[in-house]
């Protein structure tokens, strides 16, 4: 007596796969945009605050978000903060750590190095501060970015 109705192989040798089509046929980089070579540009036009460089870079529609502020706004006007940082310091520099590419852009890993100017009987401070960036490209420009950053270590570049 057979308790158990299943063939014993009820398998076939060879299977064939059930959905031989990939999830996501899209190609990861579909321009096949070089995220490195962009990425080094974008945070040279930073650093060197190369506003119309940066523009260009930018979707006409491109959003910034840093955490510190928390309010996403439009690229353009971010570049005025960014314009004030260079004014108020001695020297900015980035250090890239790490640039990761993503299905939508970027991931890059950073700290920002900023002498900021004696004041009065305080001598220069140099300040290193870890953030990141999360960029969001579509057709090949910066859509969104997405910058975190502790605010209080870089709270003595806008200090009176």
């Amino acid at each position: 007596m057979n308790l158990n109705p299943l063939p014993l192989n009820p398998l076939p040798l060879n299977p064939t796969p059930l959905n031989p089509t990939p999830l996501n046929p899209t190609p990861l980089n579909p321009l096949q945009i070089d995220i490195h070579a962009l990425a080094a540009d974008f945070i040279a036009n930073v650093e060197t605050c190369n506003l119309e460089a940066l523009a260009a870079m930018y979707a006409p529609d491109g959003i910034v978000n840093i955490n510190a502020i928390g309010v996403d706004q439009p690229a353009a006007e971010t570049f005025e903060t960014l314009r004030a940082m260079h004014q108020r310091a001695e020297s900015i520099r980035y250090e890239v750590l790490e640039v990761i590419p993503t299905a939508s852009g970027y991931v890059q890993r950073h700290r920002l190095h900023v002498v900021v100017p004696q004041r009065g009987d305080t001598g220069p401070q140099h300040l290193v501060i870890p953030a990141c960036l999360v960029v969001t490209l579509k057709d090949g420009l910066v859509a969104r970015v997405d910058e975190y950053l502790d605010s209080s270590q870089i709270a003595p570049l806008f200090q009176r």
